[in-house]
């Protein structure tokens, strides 16, 4: 009963384009910067690529680079202009390629973990400065007294109505909506827990999707909500989260969902509407939850499941409502 890539869609509103990277390199730059063999398909036009994105999400416009890790199928479905990958991987794309009217480029490398952190590192980091935080002066006048111990970074953007309580550290490239309740100490926007092998050693990636909170999203004390890698860690409208929990970069929680404390998703978790986590649950990497599901207190959640269930144990078994 696990959830489908079609069904994925409906679940949750689509963040393409939100806070995009600074990208802007012709074909002649890429290959100067990463190296590797260029392979053609078609007779395509050599663009000017304007985004890095995640390769499930890129366009023609866009660059995407390929996790060694990808099935040969999600990789046939990639439909970016420009694909950075290793050498087994460009099979799968060109068998993606419908016709030589989709055309593309593919950049042979020896390394896409390297070649990505040489992105992010390079011309995709931000423009702003990481170390460019609002004075307590600055932090008290626009939020109140309660907020004079936190550290609000000037590249943040919070909307009227938000209340910022003490000891809040709010990071670059975080969006918080109006009417929403950052709790005690709770940390918005860190980088993700992501590393790659790089020689011998767990080097970790630039988080640079930052975070983005719609209106009135109540998230408690102690909370650790972590920046996306090339999209942001999103929390949808309404949602409540209780203190001590824990939300993975490229999670996606929909709105109206209720987190008690505790728990924890990792990485690029996927929630729809409506769900309701109870206390000390763990919901492992890249499990998706159709809208209404409701988990048990210290269930642990190992694969996706649809919408309307009931979850309890270890692993977690459903129990259909109604």
């Amino acid at each position: 009963m696990g959830v489908s890539k079609g069904a994925r869609r409906v679940f949750f509103r689509d963040l393409r384009g939100a806070m995009p990277l600074p990208l802007q390199l012709t074909l002649f730059e890429l290959r100067t910067l990463l190296g590797g063999e260029l392979e053609v398909w078609g007779n395509p036009p050599a663009p000017v690529l304007s985004e890095l994105a995640a390769y499930e999400k890129a366009e023609w416009g866009s660059l995407a680079v390929l996790p060694e890790r990808a099935s040969p199928t999600r990789i046939a479905k990639c439909r970016s202009g420009v694909v950075v990958g290793v050498a087994n991987q460009i099979q799968d794309w060109m068998r993606g390629r419908r016709s030589t009217d989709e055309p593309g480029w593919f950049l042979r490398v020896d390394d896409s973990a390297r070649a990505l952190v040489r992105l992010l590192e390079g011309p995709c980091r931000p423009p702003e400065d990481e170390d460019a935080w609002l004075s307590p002066a600055e932090t008290t006048g626009k939020w109140g007294a309660q907020a004079r111990t936190a550290m609000i970074h000037k590249g943040a953007q919070i909307e009227a109505g938000a209340w910022i309580g003490p000891g809040v550290v709010v990071h670059s490239r975080v969006r918080i909506g109006g009417g929403c309740r950052i709790g005690e100490g709770t940390v918005l926007g860190a980088p993700g827990f992501g590393f790659v092998q790089l020689d011998g050693r767990a080097v970790p990636l630039p988080h640079w999707g930052g975070v983005d909170l719609d209106a009135d999203v109540w998230i408690g004390p102690q909370c650790q909500i972590s920046a996306g890698l090339l999209d942001p860690t999103w929390i949808g409208t309404g949602t409540r989260i209780d203190a001590q929990v824990q939300i993975a970069h490229n999670c996606r929680v929909g709105a109206h969902c209720l987190v008690a404390g505790q728990s924890g998703l990792a990485g690029s978790v996927e929630l729809g509407e409506g769900c309701v986590i109870g206390g000390q649950v763990g919901v492992s990497d890249h499990v998706t939850l159709g809208p209404g599901c409701r988990v048990a207190a210290r269930a642990g959640v190992t694969k996706s499941w649809p919408g309307g269930v009931t979850l309890r144990g270890f692993p977690a078994r459903t129990q259909l409502r109604g």
